[in-house]
């Protein structure tokens, strides 16, 4: 008895006495290799898929002499784009996923039922072949990076979504989330979400301030092309073509009748000034109304960039909550484990001498008896 209670204080002495007792603060649990997969090779689709909206949507623009095509095309550009960084840059890997797969199943569908004339005219093949060739990659992405049992039910969350929310534009973006992890439910899967360690958090808002910036960028390009389309089918370029018709034809009659009748030489010569006063007041008025749809369109610019900064401001704050909040809910079980150690030093460090005085009092009591 006496030497297993010695080799327990030896062994309590030796481990109060290495550096195994470390203090450390959680920073989150990180993302699994396939999590982190699937957000990555997402994001990668996101970006494939936007440079390929915008070859197929400038390839209708520049095959296109249809005025109305071509500024269609060129907001099928943005609105596709638009949606589909919204979804690529969620939080959740496979949500971010199925988002944009369901993106690209509606383009899809919308596309090959629509006729010609609602979208693009004799251009529409293109987009149409465009939307399916998107469809069938995102369906052999999320078979890569998906299990087998995951695949499967995120192929029939995708048709049974898409079934059962439809809408009338086919690069309509939806959020999913909820809908995603009820569906895990009822097929008996508990979905598991890590926000992931500060790096990951950090490399996460940077990558979707990226996508959002370039996003924004393109747009203001996009949203410049289409308002110069429309300046250049302004009634001011037929107006002002009529008038300089009318004032060839009006010179032609002062020639003719000039040298032959000054007095309809004059009335000629002020209706010709009348005509010009008009012209001059066309141009005014056709300037001054540009002038002011610039203006309409920088108030909708600069409101656009307000939301988006809002966004990306309350999806910061969100994420630094998260972040505090694991902390302070790793700081009861580092405060147990503080005062576990702690007691465990004061039994070795008080009870081991104890325990050795009464070792050593009974040694010389025993001796002590011996003697007499």
């Amino acid at each position: 008895m006496f030497f297993r209670l010695a080799a327990a204080v030896f062994a309590a002495v030796a481990l109060a006495g290495c550096s195994l007792l470390k203090v450390a603060v959680a920073t989150g649990d990180p993302l699994s290799k396939e999590e982190m997969n699937t957000r990555t090779m997402t994001r990668g689709f996101y970006y494939d898929m936007a440079a390929e909206v915008a070859r197929t949507a400038d390839s209708i623009v520049d095959a296109s002499a249809d005025m109305a095509t071509r500024v269609a095309a060129v907001r099928w550009k943005i609105r596709a784009t638009r949606a589909g960084v919204s979804a690529a840059m969620q939080g959740i890997p496979d949500v971010a996923l199925a988002d944009l797969w369901i993106l690209c199943r509606r383009m899809n569908e919308r596309f090959a039922a629509a006729p010609d004339s609602l979208l693009f005219g004799p251009q529409s093949d293109l987009a149409r072949d465009a939307a399916a060739r998107l469809d069938c990659r995102a369906a052999r992405l999320a078979r890569q990076v998906l299990a087998a049992d995951r695949y499967d039910l995120m192929e029939r969350f995708v048709g049974e979504y898409v079934r059962e929310n439809p809408v009338e534009e086919g690069d309509g973006g939806s959020n999913t989330i909820l809908a995603w992890i009820e569906f895990l439910r009822e097929n008996g899967v508990e979905h598991a979400y890590a926000t992931g360690s500060i790096a990951e958090v950090l490399a996460d808002v940077n990558d979707r301030m990226s996508g959002q910036t370039q996003q924004l960028a393109n747009s203001v390009g996009w949203s410049k092309d289409i308002l110069e389309m429309q300046l250049q089918q302004d009634s001011l370029r037929l107006e002002v073509g009529a008038r300089l018709d009318s004032l060839e034809r009006s010179f032609g009659r002062i020639v003719v009748v000039a040298e032959h009748l000054p007095e309809i030489s004059d009335k000629m010569l002020q209706e010709l000034g009348d005509q010009v006063t008009q012209l001059i007041n066309t141009m005014n008025y056709s300037v001054d109304n540009a002038f002011a749809n610039f203006d309409r369109q920088r108030d909708e610019l600069q409101r656009y960039v307000t939301g988006e900064r809002q966004a990306l401001v309350d999806q910061l704050r969100t994420t630094a909550g998260d972040l505090v909040q694991t902390a302070l809910d790793a700081v009861p079980g580092l405060v147990g484990k503080v005062l576990l150690y702690a007691v465990l030093a004061l039994a070795v460090l008080i009870g081991g001498p104890f325990a050795l005085g009464f070792w050593l009092g009974g040694v010389r009591e025993r001796a002590r008896e011996r003697k007499k």
